[in-house]
């Protein structure tokens, strides 16, 4: 069994080596790899991390020439770890406080279903609310979705959900789009309490302000997923109604592909031609479902006629649940 930790990295010098060099001082008893994809640093950054390349701390390095949003570079390093057992996405803000946490946390997991993920909660209170109590620990029940960074994902999972949905800004809904995606195919979402095992404020100070300087402001991307400019329903709010619905398929296509990766781990993307022709059925189901709002009112949302109609045009694109269901090999 290996896991394979990817760290999407966008500057923050100073936190990016503390999370690396914690994470790679953390016990091997379940063995991992870290993968570093660097989102179009700051050349002192950059040149840091080719320096703990040829140390051994990054096992995979992976760079791109601008910032093109977290869910391509985390999946990047993914694919490029793709026969490992398990992925952990870890952001370059986040580090473990004590060296033994993965056993910890796979000692209490392997008590949970197999075809799950685990995440961090914020409260231990809000464990609570549901809980599986087992001889290592307790194993809080996520009853929504999980923050993203210091998520495991089995492989198994990830064969049936595929990765992060890279239709979203740069900083967009990644997060809760594969929670919603877990959801819907009924895979439970396991928590851990995040100061028992990991801490997040590496840095907190002026982390806005430093993403400001790069025209980047997080909650507003985050915010257009849900409602976009024209004040009606953003992607987010357009793919959670298309899948809970069985419209549309919860394992999404990619948007970019790698071209090449040169010598100097320098990664050339290009938009793949599938995303293409989803993104366009994509925005007919929205221009339709808007439209129809506004004529019918909220019966529409209930009107099998009209969830017919927007099936075929998934259908068109080979993103309905039919094909997901053969895929999956799901009734």
């Amino acid at each position: 069994m290996i896991i394979n930790f990817t760290m999407p990295v966008f500057n923050r010098y100073e936190a990016t080596q503390m999370a690396l060099l914690a994470l790679h001082k953390s016990r091997r008893d379940i063995p991992f790899t870290i993968t570093v994809v660097d989102n179009g640093s700051e050349k002192r950054l950059v040149e840091r991390l080719r320096e703990l390349h040829q140390a051994g701390i990054i096992d995979k390095l992976f760079l791109l020439e601008r910032n093109m949003g977290i869910a391509c570079a985390c999946n990047i390093g993914w694919e490029m770890s793709a026969s490992a057992d398990f992925y952990c996405k870890i952001d370059n803000d986040t580090m473990p406080v004590r060296p033994d946490w993965i056993p910890e946390l796979f000692r209490v997991w392997r008590h949970g279903a197999a075809l799950s993920n685990l995440g961090y909660s914020l409260s231990d209170n809000s464990l609570q609310k549901s809980v599986l109590q087992t001889p290592d620990g307790s194993l809080g029940v996520c009853e929504s979705t999980l923050p993203g960074t210091g998520i495991f994902i089995p492989k198994a999972v990830s064969d049936i959900l595929g990765y992060w949905n890279e239709e979203y800004g740069r900083y967009g809904s990644e997060d809760g789009d594969y929670g919603m995606r877990m959801l819907f195919t009924g895979f439970p979402q396991y928590c851990y309490y995040y100061k028992d095992y990991i801490r997040f404020d590496l840095d907190k100070k002026g982390a806005e302000a430093k993403y400001a300087e790069h025209g980047l402001n997080k909650k507003s991307e985050k915010s257009l997923d849900k409602v976009g400019r024209d004040g009606y329903f953003g992607r987010f709010g357009i793919n959670s109604f298309l899948i809970h619905n069985c419209i549309r398929s919860p394992r999404v296509c990619r948007k970019y592909r790698i071209v090449d990766i040169d010598d100097n781990n320098q990664v050339r993307l290009a938009k793949t031609e599938e995303f293409k022709v989803v993104d366009s059925a994509l925005k007919e189901c929205r221009r339709l479902i808007m439209q129809a709002h506004l004529e019918r009112g909220e019966l529409v949302f209930h009107d099998l006629a009209f969830h017919e109609q927007l099936k075929q045009i998934m259908r068109d694109c080979g993103q309905d649940m039919e094909s997901f269901n053969r895929v999956a090999g799901r009734n």
